[in-house]
Formats: structure tokens, sequence, C-alpha cells
């Protein structure tokens, strides 16, 4: 009777161990899980703060050789790189004289390079209102795929993007 009282003591006191035990483990678990993923989350947020600024940074760079090479107006165009979902990968106003770039769409580098590149081109081919008004008849006209400008445009980026990136 002694011994199998000790023996309980003896269960009872393992029982214990092993919920602490348990407890420490699941305990550790978790706080390093969490540990990690904050991690993970201010690395992302440190990459993607770094990413805005070389798209901007590389933004500027193609738009100041695209102005040295083909230089057409005292104005130079705003650059406006804009978060957010779009469909296109950059677009050109003629009224506002702007060149929109959506960042979302161009992470890659030759990208941003070959989107710039194009929209440079529709700034330097749209420089009157005249000119505006006929590339939005051609576009009712031809659609985008086939519209004269927007061929141009594809062809000059592509070329252009190849040697940027060739240089730089």
């Amino acid at each position: 009777s002694e011994t199998s009282r000790c023996l309980a003591k003896d269960n009872n006191e393992s029982k214990e161990v092993d919920l602490m035990d348990s407890f420490f483990q699941y305990y550790f678990l978790i706080v390093g899980a969490l540990f990690i993923l904050t991690l993970i989350y201010e690395s992302v947020k440190y990459l993607m703060q770094d990413q805005e600024d070389w798209q901007l940074e590389l933004a500027n760079d193609v738009l100041k050789w695209c102005l040295e090479l083909y230089p057409i107006r005292k104005q130079k165009p705003q650059l406006n790189l804009v978060d957010g979902e779009s469909k296109l990968a950059g677009e050109y106003n003629y009224y506002t004289n702007t060149i929109v770039i959506y960042r979302v769409n161009n992470v890659l580098r030759h990208d941003l390079v070959r989107t710039l590149s194009h929209e440079y081109f529709h700034y330097y081919l749209i420089n009157s209102e005249s000119k505006n008004t006929l590339y939005q008849k051609q576009l009712d006209q031809y659609g985008y795929d086939s519209h004269p400008q927007e061929i141009l445009c594809n062809s000059m980026g592509d070329t252009l993007a190849k040697l940027y990136l060739q240089k730089n």
C-alpha cells in the first residue's frame, strides 16, 4: 500500500511535469512563429519601400534619357507613378502633359523601361490638340492593337528598352 501511494504520487507529479512541458513547448512554438511572421512582414514592408524607390529613380532616369535622345518641347512631361490596380501599364495624357506609370504592372526593370519609352513616344508624337484628336479618331477606327501610333510606340518601346538596358 505504501508502494502504491508512492507510485500514485509519482504518476501525478509526472502528469504535472508533462503538462508543464507541453505548455512551454506550445508557448515557445507560438511565440517563435509570431516572431518569424513579424520578421517576414517587416522584411516585405522594407522591400516594398525599396521597390517604390527604385521604380521612381529608374523612371526619372529613363525619362531624362529619352528627353536627351528625342527633345521636342521646352516643357517636359510630368511623371506620375501610381499604386493600385489597372489593366494598363502606363498612359500619356496630352491635356495634363503627364505620363502615368502603374507600379503593379511594371515590377520588372525591363517592363518599366519599356512602358516609359512607349509612353514617352506618345508625348513625342501628340504635341498638339489636333494630333490628340487624330489619335482618338484612329483609336475608334483601328482599335488599340492596329492603331498606327500604338504600333510605332510599341516598336520604339521595345527598341529603346533594349538599348537603355544594354548601356545601364
